[in-house]
């Protein structure tokens, strides 16, 4: 149950108990074993708790200061835990800063545990003050279209992207709309996209194939075929395959094709089956590739790992019957 105690509670002083507890905490030999020890005394370890949070010495060492955190959720206290995560970053150097990042993950976590419209709102703020893992994901646990936008930039830090992504996947349909815009939206513009940009359109295609597209969809994803990064046309075609007509399927196809030489080696295989599942329309595409780059001389066919890949391809697709 949640304990939101009034100021004047705060400030009623702990027993020694509680002190020496609060101190052990500091111990990684001790501090763990402190936990359920502070907790089964409720409120009252809660100013020593939040003094050591607040104020205590903040070391490259994490645990102590995350073992604090984890009382406080235990006991309820959600206030100290929204003070201590506004409160304005200490200045520190870089080691200090990674771990007191691990603290301020942990404390979002816990905070998590309050699903009401509060502490949905201050972690929406915190949200769009600093993306930390451990907001997006006690963001993504509401599952609330409200939190769309956060989760959708989210996914652009390689931190945070895992836990926005399952975010998304539990809003389902619900995100179709926010994900289809956010794919064919470049950041800052087309001709000055940055990486990261292109990183959460890849990471947003794979979501709108993992949750099927419609027709509809594919009519407002078309035009990514004539972009020019090859892991965006793989997965756009891999959504063409699901809801794209004919004659869009068979130049998806081309398109794949003529941008297989440019995928990293980890999208090769999805583009393989991918191109396995357009067939018919993806014979002509891949029979055309793999015999002009059969008349090549010899050294440079005997290195042509995409080559190899078409002729695997022709191989799997000599059965399939091609349509009247």
């Amino acid at each position: 149950m949640e304990t939101d105690m009034p100021s004047d509670r705060y400030g009623c002083g702990p027993d020694q108990e509680i002190v020496r507890l609060v101190r052990a905490l500091q111990s990684l030999v001790e501090g763990e074993s402190a936990i359920d020890e502070l907790v089964a005394y409720g409120i009252r370890a809660v100013p020593a708790l939040r003094e050591l949070l607040l104020h205590g010495r903040v070391v490259s060492v994490p645990q102590p200061r995350m073992w604090a955190v984890e009382a406080l959720g235990k006991i309820g206290a959600r206030k100290v835990l929204i003070e201590y995560l506004e409160a304005p970053s200490r200045e520190m150097d870089a080691q200090l800063s990674f771990a007191e990042e691990a603290v301020r993950n942990t404390a979002a976590r816990h905070l998590g545990r309050w699903h009401d419209d509060e502490t949905f709102a201050v972690l929406l703020n915190l949200c769009r003050r600093r993306r930390l893992p451990g907001v997006i994901e006690a963001l993504a646990g509401f599952e609330r279209v409200e939190a769309i936008p956060c989760l959708d930039r989210a996914l652009e830090d390689d931190f945070c992207r895992g836990a926005a992504e399952e975010g998304l996947r539990k809003l389902g349909t619900s995100a179709r709309v926010a994900l289809l815009l956010s794919a064919i939206t470049p950041l800052p513009n087309a001709s000055e996209e940055t990486p990261l940009s292109l990183g959460r359109r890849r990471r947003v295609l794979t979501l709108l194939a993992d949750m099927r597209c419609s027709t509809e969809d594919w009519s407002v994803l078309r035009d990514l075929l004539h972009e020019t990064d090859a892991e965006l046309i793989a997965r756009v075609t891999r959504i063409a395959a699901q809801a794209a007509p004919s004659n869009d399927r068979a130049g998806a196809s081309e398109k794949l094709v003529a941008a297989l030489e440019r995928l990293p080696w980890h999208a090769v295989k999805d583009a393989e089956e991918t191109l396995l599942s357009m067939a018919p329309e993806s014979v002509p595409a891949i029979q055309a590739e793999q015999r002009r780059r059969a008349a090549r001389p010899p050294l440079v066919r005997a290195g042509d790992e995409v080559l190899r890949m078409l002729v695997r391809l022709s191989g799997k697709l000599g059965a399939v019957p091609r349509q009247k």
